[in-house]
């Protein structure tokens, strides 16, 4: 499990940089559109498209792994008090599984309608034929990336002993490492993310 682990945070490793270039790329191509727009009445006539189909695509959905993995998502926070700390633990463990059912679901569709689209040749209409396949492909690949981490910590969840700390740490598969003091604080100790 800690290969398949080192596997998916290598790859988020090298999305992180991908997707850091495209930021500056996007940056670059929409201040030359500008300038071209209002200084020589001469916008660029693609950049809406690509910016809008492909680019903003990429950096939500291939980052998503990532941020899961460090815990840079946004989180609330709940005070769970008359709960047991092992009830509210196994309540993490079945939304999480919830969650990465209904993910899997949409990677699914989405990724079967990738490939419906590459056999079909479809495109987006307008001045560009820009094809569909890819902007499904790339929201397929990044939740694939999601259900196989939401995965893994839900497998070291289920070989813990149900311990929540999976969920919480920024980096789970290290979560056996956190002294037991702090389970009360990352687990049960009202802490949800």
């Amino acid at each position: 499990m800690r290969h398949i682990e080192r596997t998916i945070d290598s790859i988020d490793y090298v999305l992180r940089g991908f997707i850091g270039a495209c930021l500056i790329l996007v940056m670059f191509i929409i201040f030359f559109d500008v300038v071209g727009r209002y200084a020589f009445n001469s916008p660029i006539s693609w950049v809406y498209d690509i910016v809008a189909i492909y680019f903003l695509n990429a950096i939500l959905y291939l980052m998503a792994s990532e941020t899961l993995r460090s815990g840079s998502h946004l989180a609330l926070d709940l005070q769970v008090r008359l709960l047991p700390q092992r009830v509210w633990s196994l309540l993490q463990g079945a939304a999480w599984l919830a969650v990465a059912a209904v993910l899997a679901l949409a990677c699914w569709q989405i990724g079967g309608a990738a490939i419906r689209s590459l056999i079909a040749g479809e495109v987006h209409p307008g001045l560009y034929e820009w094809p569909v396949w890819l902007e499904k492909g790339i929201v397929a690949f990044g939740l694939a990336l999601l259900v196989v981490r939401i995965g893994l910590r839900l497998t070291r969840f289920c070989l813990t002993g149900a311990d929540a700390r999976v969920f919480h740490t920024e980096d789970a598969h290290d979560a056996g490492a956190l002294p037991p003091a702090a389970l009360g604080e990352a687990a049960g100790g009202g802490r949800a993310r």
